[in-house]
């Protein structure tokens, strides 16, 4: 794809950095050849090896080679693995249906409300498909971590209590008994902070996804009352450690952020329905942000130039966050997104993010 000329005069130029070596000088503040760029890829991306999305999850062999096709293929500044948002909870006792053109889904709760005395302290190398998960992990730290910067993402604790009881009945529980919910969170954050500590120990980067924290669903004194307290405490965890960590929301979180910016995340990804302007003005003075290229309507469904012209958009917006911008989608790849498209977004920062960056040449 290098020297790929989209038309318009626009043709991408070559790395100069490796992500790892970009990653390492961004951290000591110094001069880059072009801003960070990544795919939030996963389970969804399995295809591309020829593997169902149901073998993906149970093999750690399929991830890890998916995560050195990626890297081969697109050389994003990123690599890693998910629990996927299920893990846990699955660990937990949650009932998984699996297939191989769909990702994975809630079939049975692990727990009913009455139930919540019962909720599993889990055995991280033991329960679930956790093990694979850390298993890979540690291939991928191994294989690729002296190229690329590897992460490993957690699910957030009100998503894992979402799947762990159903989300209907966690809405329900919040209501008829908040009390239960809480004792069932704090579960949650043990249970994440021992997944946490096995990542910190392979020295790889943490990040949460938490799509049910999300004011689509519940109300910024919900989130606040429910999720912000058990987040900050696995958040505590890692800062205890000298690590830091990064959260995507899905849907909506502008109400949120102030929250957000006292956490003490480094990194905050979001959603292409929020703005990257403001998320700039109240996040930036704490944290990098990441996004936001339309996952659906132009990364899977746009044209090349389409996804180009989202990249350049997004980068003329974050370009300048105090804290730091990664230009990927705002949410994970779509299953069934042309490879073309991929190669588009990574090409938009080879393109657009070329430093020095001067906003009038994005205009």
């Amino acid at each position: 794809m290098e020297g790929t000329d989209y038309g318009n005069g626009l043709i991408v130029p070559k790395d100069e950095l490796t992500p790892l070596e970009r990653s390492k000088l961004m951290d000591e503040g110094k001069e880059v050849d072009r801003i960070q760029a990544c795919l939030d890829t996963g389970e969804t991306l399995a295809p591309m090896i020829g593997v169902g999305v149901d073998e993906y999850y149970h093999s750690a062999e399929k991830m890890v080679e998916l995560e050195e096709y990626l890297y081969d293929t697109f050389h994003g500044d990123g690599a890693g693995l998910s629990t996927t948002l299920r893990g846990m909870a699955e660990a937990m006792g949650a009932e998984i249906s699996y297939a191989k053109n769909r990702t994975a889904q809630l079939k049975t709760p692990a727990l009913k409300l009455k139930e919540i005395d019962q909720a599993k302290l889990v055995d991280v190398d033991k329960d679930g498909r956790l093990p694979i998960v850390l298993d890979a992990l540690a291939q991928v730290k191994k294989k690729l971590g002296d190229r690329v910067p590897v992460s490993g993402t957690v699910t957030g604790p009100f998503t894992v209590a979402a799947m762990v009881l159903g989300t209907e009945w966690l809405l329900v529980g919040m209501l008829k008994c908040p009390d239960k919910i809480k004792q069932l969170m704090d579960v949650i954050v043990e249970n994440n902070n021992r997944y946490i500590q096995r990542m910190i120990d392979l020295e790889v980067g943490i990040g949460f996804a938490d799509p049910v924290s999300s004011t689509d669903l519940i109300s910024p004194e919900q989130y606040r009352e429910f999720s912000l307290p058990y987040f900050q405490k696995n958040v505590d965890f890692i800062k205890k450690q000298g690590r830091g960590c990064g959260l995507h929301i899905c849907g909506t979180s502008r109400k949120l952020w102030e929250d957000l910016a006292k956490t003490g995340i480094g990194l905050f990804g979001l959603d292409n329905v929020e703005s990257l302007v403001e998320a700039k003005e109240v996040l930036g003075p704490h944290m990098a942000i990441q996004g936001k290229v339309p996952p659906v309507d132009i990364l899977n469904r746009g044209t090349p130039m389409d996804v180009l012209m989202a990249a350049k958009e997004s980068i003329r917006d974050g370009f300048d966050n105090p804290g730091g911008f990664v230009l990927t989608s705002g949410c994970q790849t779509p299953l069934g997104t042309p490879i073309e498209n991929m190669h588009a977004l990574i090409d938009g920062a080879r393109i657009f993010g070329r430093t020095p960056i001067k906003r009038e040449d994005l205009m």
